[in-house]
């Protein structure tokens, strides 16, 4: 770097207020980006007298351009032509950023004279001018040109709402990561809107923080097979027919599945007032919906359709009656005789009558949906949601669009709902503590009213244009601003902008932000990974800083070619390594010459395998960790893989798994192969040659 005390270069040619052209010396130009400052006279508010100040300004562009040469001179002369060094023109564009007086940026109301000297701005002239009072400070990183000034964000910028902008690899979401790790160390109570499960990584760092931020970091899963501490939970009981149906994928279209679903719901909130918890959320409405198919298929073969309501609802109450026993039977008629019970009761009949297909349509829909655990009975308390100096991960990865939006939208709801009935005296959940919302891959929840509809994106616009006055602060983190919502992104007031090359999205940028000049976009495609634009209430001035180190980890990091295509050929080899060996074993235990593993498996467990089926369970058994044991008196194999719990009872061919399935899975077919390698199924058969499957 120059030394700090003498010009670098001169003022000429134009310049104004907000920027000024400088010649510059060509052994002591400056890089791009860099700070450079200039005295003038202004009169600062408040003062009668002009003061000397120091005008902060950074350097935009650079150009070099020979004297007496230029590129319509022929390579033919410009060859034999012999250049002095530093015989070239320097000159730099130095955008203007103010002046620092009584610990307040302002902006200078005169241009620099014309011919007035340029300095190199000193470490300790930049550290003041961008400096944030210590409690109040976020250390993002350093300033891009200069690694031993520190950059720091303002946390009460966060008010006025944040976008993180970047394209894919350019480091938004380690730029977020850095950002959760300061508001943890002010203690402040953060939620995690994790679409693809790349923030679960940060619970098992959070120690590195320090010993006081192990228990900082807690993981909600919204499907019950992901990475989680707890599991979400949204109540049935609170969606109506129309979300439950839309949630559970059903096109807008079947009306008679939506029909059976509507139903079936009003039929089984009924019941549970009668019957208990048994009858509650998602486990009720599909019973309910296996009743009303065998009610209607039995008053069809008694009758036909012409049998019509009346028998298709005493058959109904039969069926509950038995199942529900005397006591309740009584109760069960009464119920039918309510006039929102009688309308449920006649949508299932209507959409049954015909046939019953779009009744099993719909327990098929339910059941997927059943399957996933984010839809139950009782809802998570907002206070395990939301805790002061902790951050909340909600895992949101393997559900659908529909899915992963609707819980968007539930949290969101739930926490501004909490806000604003604290700051109101209202009744209901309520939260004392601001609450800032990180929101991944916003433009999946937040698009453009034009392109598609989402409920998380009125929500979403409620807490941008009104957060502010109830504490809940959102952060959206995108690569594809111009798939943003407009009106949202331009609430977005603090930004974090990282290398962006797409056209459109560097429209959006400079649409939604005042403090965004053409020059500062332009320079956008040419940020290095790691490097960001900071403008907005965020910063005292616009930043342009290197991220620093991060201590959390988090999975979102770009794969390795080499070791990701190496580690497959591995696993191919370990999964021959377990058909052989396992194959091995099965032909010494029944003692057949099996041609192939399937065949094997097959036999052990009395019940076929497909082929399919095997080669699955071996890659969970190469990819995951599998645990199993054995009982002996039973025949019996326990395990689990890949976080799903299995029971198989050899030969008879009955299979019990989380995952739901009805026929033999591949989790049962990886722990089974698990209890052959480990020498527990050999080592029962041995001991005990007498006893068979």
């Amino acid at each position: 770097m120059a030394d700090a005390g003498l010009p670098i270069g001169k003022i000429v040619g134009d310049s104004r207020p907000d920027y000024f052209i400088v010649s510059l010396d060509p052994d002591r130009v400056p890089p791009l980006y860099d700070y450079v400052y200039v005295e003038v006279e202004e009169v600062p508010p408040g003062e009668d007298e002009p003061r000397r100040v120091k005008v902060v300004a950074q350097i935009r562009w650079v150009r070099r351009q020979a004297v007496g040469i230029g590129p319509e001179h022929p390579w033919q002369v410009v060859r034999r032509l012999s250049v002095p060094s530093a015989s070239d023109t320097v000159v730099a564009y130095a955008k203007v950023l103010g002046y620092k007086w009584r610990g307040r940026i302002l902006f200078p109301r005169r241009a620099p004279p014309v011919g007035s000297w340029v300095y190199l701005a000193p470490d300790e002239l930049l550290e003041d001018f961008f400096s944030v009072a210590p409690e109040r400070r976020l250390h993002l990183g350093y300033l891009i040109t200069r690694p031993s000034v520190r950059a720091y964000l303002d946390v009460e910028g966060l008010k006025r709402h944040v976008a993180i902008i970047a394209a894919t690899g350019a480091g938004k979401t380690w730029a977020s990561v850095v950002l959760i790790e300061e508001l943890l160390k002010k203690g402040a109570t953060v939620v995690v809107l994790d679409p693809h499960g790349e923030y679960v990584a940060m619970k098992r760092t959070a120690c590195r923080l320090g010993p006081e931020f192990c228990d900082s970091v807690v993981v909600f899963k919204a499907r019950s097979d992901q990475e989680g501490d707890y599991q979400y939970v949204i109540s049935v009981d609170e969606l109506s027919a129309e979300e439950l149906a839309t949630v559970a994928g059903v096109p807008p279209k079947a009306t008679r599945i939506r029909s059976v679903i509507a139903g079936a719901k009003g039929l089984a909130r009924a019941v549970a007032q009668v019957a208990g918890s048994g009858w509650a959320g998602l486990r009720g409405i599909i019973r309910a919906v296996q009743y009303a198919i065998d009610a209607a298929e039995f008053t069809k073969m008694s009758g036909g359709s012409s049998a019509g309501l009346g028998r298709f609802v005493d058959e109904l109450v039969r069926r509950f009656s038995q199942a529900l026993g005397r006591e309740a039977a009584e109760r069960i008629k009464r119920l039918m005789d309510y006039e929102e019970v009688q309308r449920s009761v006649r949508r299932l009949w209507l959409a049954l009558r015909k046939d019953t297909e779009p009744g099993y349509d719909a327990l098929r829909y339910l059941e997927d949906l059943s399957r996933l655990g984010v839809y139950g009975v009782k809802r998570v308390p907002i206070d395990s949601l939301l805790q002061p100096g902790r951050v909340t991960v909600l895992n949101l990865a393997g559900l659908s669009d529909e899915v992963q939006d609707h819980v968007v939208y539930n949290v969101l709801s739930r926490v501004f709902g909490a806000r604003v009935n604290y700051v109101r005296g209202l009744q209901g959940d309520s939260y004392p503590y601001p609450v800032v919302v990180i929101v991944e891959e916003a433009h999946r929840f937040m698009p453009p009213k034009t392109a598609r509809q989402t409920r998380s994106r009125s929500i979403a616009s409620t807490i941008a244009s009104e957060g502010r006055k109830f504490g809940v602060y959102m952060v959206a983190i995108t690569q594809r601003p111009s798939r943003l919502d407009s009106d949202v992104l331009s609430q977005l007031q603090g930004q974090i902008i990282l290398r962006v090359v797409n056209p459109r999205d560097q429209d959006a940028i400079r649409d939604a932000s005042e403090q965004m000049s053409q020059d500062l976009l332009e320079n956008l495609p040419g940020l290095n990974t790691g490097e960001a634009v900071v403008i907005g209430p965020l910063a005292p001035a616009p930043l342009m800083v290197r991220v620093r180190d991060r201590v959390l980890e988090y999975s979102g990091k770009d794969v390795s070619l080499v070791e990701a295509w190496g580690g497959s050929r591995s696993e191919l080899r370990l999964i021959e390594e377990y058909r052989a060996e396992a194959l091995a074993r099965l032909r010494g235990l029944l003692e057949q010459d099996f041609e192939d593993l399937g065949e094997a498996v097959s036999a052990l467990l009395g019940a076929r395998v497909d082929p399919e089926v095997v080669e699955a369970g071996l890659r969970l058994l190469a990819r995951s960790e599998v645990w199993a044991s054995y009982d002996e008196y039973t025949a019996t194999v326990y395990g689990e893989a890949a976080g799903s719990e299995v029971r198989v009872a050899l030969g008879e061919g009955r299979v019990a798994c989380a995952c739901g399935a009805r026929r033999v899975c591949p989790h049962a077919v990886a722990v089974l192969v698990k209890a052959l390698l480990d020498g527990l199924v050999a080592a029962r058969r041995a001991a005990e040659p007498e006893l068979g499957w």
